[in-house]
């Protein structure tokens, strides 16, 4: 089976077996689910939400954004695997949609505090730019999105894809220019987080796709 897995593979008896759970061919790809819904919803939201309060000028609706950003973003991932709904497609759309929403946010944030521009320009490269084509590397591999990376690399996956270190990656910027109000501790946060990621990143892009593997041979 090729790594571009079909939803089915077929058993010695001639029926037909379905791709394990978090396997790319576990589901039929279709952006037609409850799970990718709410993304698009949360997303549309939050941008609102962020154009509104730099319109205003208001931390309090940048706030409320982020908070709409951070339960969407919880929310449609544990609705598309409470309704065994995850798909390539909804993994995809997921990280262009976390990218955009945090774009937004953090834009609209240096706009009404410019001491933090330096900082959150680091964080913005890591994000938008590093960490983008990280998690978007697991297309390589028969598997239905980054948070089953773990069957290519567990470490990797640990310092990415866990979820403290999803909370991590996307909360403690945040929290460090809201609570701490000190630019040079948001920088140094920024600029370790930015470190981590090209690390994984030069270590997951060598890493080979063995020949005819599929999703029976990552599941395994």
């Amino acid at each position: 089976m090729s790594s571009t897995a079909a939803e089915h593979r077929p058993r010695h008896d001639g029926s037909a077996e379905r791709c394990p759970r978090g396997c790319a061919g576990h589901n039929r790809e279709t952006l037609l689910t409850l799970a990718t819904a709410l993304t698009v919803v949360r997303t549309l939201a939050t941008v609102a939400l962020g154009l509104v309060a730099i319109d205003q000028g208001s931390d309090v609706l940048l706030g409320v954004a982020l908070l709409v950003h951070w339960v969407g973003d919880i929310g449609d991932g544990l609705l598309a695997r409470w309704r065994d709904e995850e798909t390539v497609v909804g993994a995809v759309l997921d990280i262009c949609a976390d990218r955009l929403c945090v774009a937004v946010i953090y834009v609209g944030f240096v706009t009404m505090h410019p001491e933090f521009g330096l900082a959150l320009a680091v964080y913005l490269v890591e994000f938008m730019l590093v960490d983008a084509v990280l998690s978007l590397w697991f297309l390589r591999w028969p598997i239905a999105g980054p948070n089953y990376f773990a069957r290519v690399d567990p470490l990797v996956w640990r310092w990415n894809w866990w979820p403290p270190a999803k909370a991590v990656n996307s909360a403690v910027p945040a929290l460090l220019c809201v609570w701490l109000d000190l630019p040079w501790v948001a920088l140094a946060a920024a600029a370790a987080l930015l470190v981590v990621k090209c690390v994984c990143l030069v270590r997951v892009v060598p890493l080979p796709v063995p020949a005819g593997v599929g999703c029976a041979g990552l599941h395994g």
